[in-house]
């Protein structure tokens, strides 16, 4: 540590520095950490309403925001060099900075997260106003953080010269369209945040396990991992050395997909307090959260949680949205009853091709129970890992050309041999994506009966590709 430091206890990563300002003025990490920005995500919950379910799950975005500078900051640094050596034409800013750059990327991600997180994307954000978590999160970065974040000169390794630009590191939390343009050090180190083992889902999965209790869902060694990736001439490269974590790392996202985030009681939760969560947001005068930053800066979950179950003892809407959020918050009950589940993974491409469009598929199940006075279908679906998940190129503009932010390259440390062909066939029993379809419904209607009762017996999913084709619309949001 050759700049001014401090020092935070973390339950995950043991001890987490941060930069502190030498001098008067001077901006560094503890500016920004001190910021109100930063630390309303000490009140908001990383796992939106899990806590109700796994009583430990109390644990913030805050505290996984500095898991993943620490990561991220420590992956680039440690892969620097090797970007040297691989490319030693491609122009690449100085160590220091880069390695700050992620470090800011890491602490700044989930900036723009809400009051329950994706939930608040999925039932107000986007539906009404066409953005995401990310997009809030890019806006406080370039405009409330921005010159705060230009300001700053030094990473825990020590200072740099070219001011930090946050649009840099706007890049690295949203996932592009393409990178195709971008210097090559971008389009290779995005992967540190992007990738299929980013800091992001290192911290979040470590991190959620140890607070869940959910260990039995399989031990990450995220060091192994991470102590084994190198930038070679294939780009983000993994030693063959940890494949076996590697394939252990893509076994518990998937578990940690099918047993927390997408639990059932979790999710029933999630349904009952999102169909109240835009009447709350409507009643506080949110808006645009885009144009009223200031205001969704103080609108956290404690204080939510607080406000609205003080509600109960008015009148009219706000008095019935109370009343059904302190019951909720006392457990004493959900509005909706799953009558129908079904799970599906799938293996190659060819099985993808054969999904079902999510709108069709809902509208199809909802109108299989006409019994129900409200019927809610949730199509969840995790994307786990691609097809040819390794891969190799045979020059740089291959590379620069053919690269996706989730692939990586294998490397035999032994032979010198790229083998991508066997890294596939060492993981091929792993699904590419995952799918839970659930049916829940309230207030059976006297007159009428449950539904086609044949729909559980039968095939859920046609073999015909009969469905609308959804390129281009938003899919499930599946990082943390």
């Amino acid at each position: 540590m050759t700049a001014a430091s401090g020092t935070v206890r973390d339950v995950i990563h043991n001890y987490i520095y941060f930069t502190r300002s030498a001098g008067e003025g001077e901006v560094s990490e503890e500016t920004l950490l001190d910021s109100e920005w930063v630390q309303r995500l000490r009140q908001i919950f990383q796992l939106q309403t899990a806590w109700l379910i796994y009583p430990n799950a109390v644990h913030s975005r805050f505290q996984h925001s500095l898991g993943v500078m620490h990561l991220a900051g420590g992956m680039a640094r440690g892969l620097y060099d090797g970007f040297r050596e691989a490319f030693p034409r491609e122009e690449i800013p100085e160590k220091n900075h880069v390695e700050e750059v992620f470090r800011l990327a890491g602490l700044l991600h989930d900036i723009g997260h809400g009051p329950f997180g994706h939930l608040m994307d999925d039932v107000y954000t986007y539906p009404k106003y066409g953005k995401t978590h990310e997009d809030i999160s890019a806006a406080v970065i370039k405009g409330e953080l921005g010159e705060m974040i230009s300001r700053i000169r030094s990473s825990p390794g020590g200072r740099f010269s070219e001011p930090v630009d946050p649009d840099l590191i706007a890049r690295f939390i949203k996932m592009p369209g393409t990178l195709k343009g971008r210097p090559l050090w971008e389009q290779v180190f995005s992967k540190i945040m992007l990738g299929v083992c980013s800091a992001d889902a290192m911290d979040f999965l470590l991190r959620d396990q140890y607070f869940c209790g959910t260990s039995e869902f399989g031990r990450i060694n995220h060091r192994n991992i991470i102590d084994n990736l190198r930038i070679t001439r294939n780009g983000m490269t993994l030693r063959k050395p940890a494949l076996p974590a590697f394939r252990t790392f893509l076994q518990t996202r998937l578990n940690m997909f099918r047993h927390v985030y997408m639990y059932e009681k979790n999710e029933l939760y999630e349904l009952a307090f999102g169909r109240l969560l835009p009447g709350v947001l409507r009643s506080m005068r949110l808006g645009n959260p885009l144009k009223n930053l200031s205001r969704f800066r103080r609108i956290t979950d404690f204080g939510i949680h607080s406000e609205v179950a003080g509600w109960s003892s008015d009148t009219g809407e706000k008095g019935r949205i109370g009343r059904e959020w302190r019951s909720l918050l006392a457990r004493k009950g959900k509005p909706y009853a799953k009558v129908f589940e079904e799970e599906n993974f799938y293996h190659t491409l060819k099985e993808l091709s054969r999904m079902p469009g999510r709108k069709l598929l809902e509208s199809e199940l909802r109108n299989n129970y006409p019994g129900f006075r409200e019927v809610r279908v949730m199509v969840l679906r995790n994307d786990i890992r691609m097809q040819n998940q390794f891969q190799a190129y045979g020059s740089v503009e291959s590379l620069r050309e053919s690269d996706n932010v989730k692939a990586l390259s294998l490397l035999d440390p032994e032979s010198g041999e790229f083998a991508p062909g066997e890294g596939n066939r060492y993981i091929r029993d792993i699904p590419l994506k995952y799918e839970v379809v659930r049916v829940y419904a309230s207030g059976r209607k006297p007159e009428a009966s449950r539904g086609k009762e044949s729909l559980e017996q039968g095939e859920l999913f046609p073999d015909s590709a009969a469905y609308a084709d959804e390129t281009g619309l938003r899919d499930d949001i599946t990082s943390m």
